[in-house]
This record gives C-alpha cells, structure tokens and sequence, in this order.
C-alpha cells in the first residue's frame, strides 16, 4: 500500500524515496522540516479552535476584541508545539525563544487577517455566535481514507463539505509566482481520486492553500491529470519492487540539504 506522500516523495528524488521505503534509511529532521512541522500544526489547531472563538463572538464586540482572542488563540497553540519539538530545535543548536521569535509574526498577520474576515463576514450577514458558525461551511480535520482499489493511502490536511466534498492542502512553504507547484498539483489530484471513490461522488477541484502569500489557488481533475497519476503510481511500485537502486537525481541542489547524502553518494 502506498501513501500519497509517496508519489510527491518519487516526484523529488527517487533514489532518496528507494533509501526511505526499501533500505529503511532515514534521514534527521532538518531545521526546515521541524519548522514547517510546527507551522503545519499550528495552522490545523487553530483551525480547530474557530469554532469555540466565533461561538463567544457578540455583535457588541469589536474587531480589536475578536482580535485578541484569536492572538491568544494562536500564542498558546504556537507555545505548545514549539515545547513539544523542543529536543528537536534544540538537536540542531536553536534556542525555543528565537524559533518563537521568528514564527510569531507569521501566526500575528494569520490571526489579524482571521479576524477581519470573519468579523467583516458577521457583518455583512448580520450573523453572530452560533448563528455565524452553523452558517459557515463545514470541514473535516486530517482526513485519512484507505483505497484498496487504488492500494493508496492519504491524510487530507482538510476536506470542506458545503453540497461537495472539497480537498484542501496547506503549504507553509513558497509559492509559485502563479498556478501551483507541480508535485502539490498531483497530492490535491491523489486526493480527488481517493475522495471520489470514498463518496461514491466524482471530486473535480480542490484547493491548495499557500500560506506564505495567503492565497488559495484551485487545482481542477481532468484526464490528463489523472492519467499522469496513475502513470505515477506504477513506477513507484516498479521503482520500490526492483532490487535496482534508482539513479541519483540530476537537480544536484536538492543534495545540498540532503541527509542521507554521504551514504548516497557511498553508493
């Protein structure tokens, strides 16, 4: 059974992936990793925490208030996972209070800008507290779906349901200057397939959010796309079944931040 992060692993090198799956070789997390680890958790806990924020919003309250919950919100979600990857920060020679330091602006603009949405949103539709929320489209948190038609496996970062399903991808890391990267187009496009045969119902747009520029670019199914995942698909099963370790990859700046380069290269 293979995982969706399996492709987009293939995608960027496939010797690294061959070394992961087949040889059990693992490499530390990088200062990178650990740091959009923590962004990532962040960013699904505080979406957890709309509901209890918009719940306590009354049509008295100003947007320097719903502010301010939404910055305490954020805080202690940012404090908890910088403690709990403590060892890990620490492992790589950085100080908790200089990870927090440099995070916490980017967390400051996500709940300025939560803010003035949904506060503009009440607004506009005269909806507060409850009201507002049960007016809001619905999503499913970390979503994992088993395909044993496709023998594939994959966690939805967030799956809105407003009369469809839709997949939604969170990336804490660059943006293309337009469209999508390419291997974020095939994750969203793995999930389409992988929702399309979990409701019964043809997924056809999903959404990656790059939350460095704070924009939701939308990804469409279409034949080619599909063809190409499952063209995908067979050579990672190929690659992964062969006792052949794959070339090394020919884009050699990916092996600067490499982990496993020197046994790699050893090979």
């Amino acid at each position: 059974m293979l995982s969706v992060t399996d492709l987009t692993g293939y995608m960027y090198c496939s010797r690294k992936l061959y070394f992961n799956k087949v040889l059990g070789i693992r490499e530390k997390a990088s200062v990178v990793s650990i740091k959009g680890t923590i962004k990532h958790a962040v960013f699904e806990d505080a979406g957890r925490e709309d509901k209890n924020t918009l719940l306590s919003f009354r049509n008295t309250d100003s947007l320097e208030s719903l502010e301010m919950n939404y910055r305490v919100v954020y805080y202690k979600i940012l404090m908890f996972h910088i403690q709990r990857m403590k060892k890990e920060l620490e492992a790589q020679g950085l100080k908790t209070l200089a990870v927090y330091q440099e995070l916490w602006p980017f967390f400051l603009k996500e709940a300025q800008d939560k803010s003035r949405y949904f506060f503009a949103l009440a607004k506009e539709k005269n909806l507060y507290g409850e009201t507002l929320w049960l007016a809001l489209p619905k999503a499913v948190p970390e979503l994992k779906i088993i395909s044993q038609k496709l023998e594939l496996i994959g966690i939805i970062d967030r799956v809105e349901i407003d009369g469809s399903f839709v997949p939604i991808e969170i990336k804490t890391g660059s943006a293309p200057k337009e469209g999508v990267w390419k291997e974020n187009m095939i994750q969203l496009g793995a999930y389409m397939l992988l929702l399309s045969e979990h409701y019964g119902k043809e997924i056809t747009e999903g959404y990656i959010e790059y939350r460095a520029v704070n924009e939701r670019r939308k990804v469409f199914m279409n034949p080619f796309l599909k063809d190409e995942i499952f063209e995908l698909l067979r050579k990672v099963r190929q690659t992964l079944n062969s006792k052949e370790l794959p070339e090394k990859t020919k884009d050699l700046r990916k092996c600067d931040s490499c982990g496993i380069r020197e046994i790699c290269y050893s090979r």
